[in-house]
């Protein structure tokens, strides 16, 4: 989880197939590049947004960076950080106790 005010490039892999797959976080001013290798013996397949996927070829690269429109968020109350960490206390349950029935049922 990222705060919507830290600015940085969160890198999370979907579906990854090993525990060892973790999401990054890079500043905001980092520029990311991933090839495919140019003696590659595999297909490779990129999609976008859940869209159609499109095959990259050897020596082909993704450029990855930061937007220079970043997506707006909608926040319920006057300040945007409260509301997303109730939002996050909520959704997780965070200090909250479940109340427990007594011994006699």
């Amino acid at each position: 989880m990222v705060h919507p005010q830290v600015p940085c490039i969160l890198f999370t892999p979907i579906c990854p197939h090993s525990l060892s797959f973790r999401p990054l976080m890079f500043p905001d001013y980092c520029q990311l590049c991933i090839q495919v290798p140019v003696d590659s013996r595999g297909h490779v397949w990129a999609s976008f947004d859940g869209k159609d996927r499109t095959e990259l070829v050897p020596g082909d690269a993704v450029v990855i960076r930061l937007s220079k429109w970043p997506v707006p968020s909608v926040a319920a109350e006057a300040d945007p950080s409260g509301d997303w960490f109730s939002a996050v206390r909520e959704c997780l349950h965070w200090n909250l106790r479940k109340v427990q029935g007594g011994a006699g049922g």
